[in-house]
This record gives C-alpha cells, structure tokens and sequence, in this order.
C-alpha cells in the first residue's frame, strides 16, 4: 500500500484527532469526511442510510418522546385563519 504524507496546520490536526473514532486511522477518518457529502438525489439519500438498515437509530427515550409527541401532538396557541 502506498503511503502520503501531507502537511496540515496545528489547529486543523487537533480538530481531526478530536474527530477521530478509537481505533480508527487518520486515513479512515478522512475517507468517512470525504464521503459524508449531502446527498444530490433521494436514490443518493437512501442508499446513504443501507448501513442503517436493521439497526435502532434511536434511543429508546428518544422513541418513547417521539411516540408521545405523535400521539400528543402541541397546539399552537395562535388560531388559523380560515382560508379565503
């Protein structure tokens, strides 16, 4: 395997050490920038969400106020006009 060496300002090295997962490479890290691009189409979207698939993205406090907040949806304090 090839290897690279860049040089990167002080500042920007402390804030991609902070980004780094344990036991991810600097390389590996990079790559999961580079590719974590908004997505241009919703085909592009939902093919982004596959490594999801399957897996609980919420907590499940989260989904327990979610499920709450449907079924108890807020009023808003102001009254609609009626449309002309």
């Amino acid at each position: 395997m090839a290897f690279t060496t860049i040089s990167i300002r002080d500042d920007v090295a402390r804030r991609l050490k902070e980004a780094k997962s344990s036991g991810e490479s600097y390389s590996d890290l990079l790559e999961r920038l580079l590719d974590n691009q908004p997505a241009e189409t919703v085909g592009e979207w939902l093919e982004s969400l596959k490594p999801l698939e399957g897996r609980g993205v919420f907590s499940a406090e989260e989904r327990r106020r979610l499920k709450h907040d449907q079924q108890n949806p807020r009023r808003s304090p102001r009254k609609r006009r009626a449309a002309p």
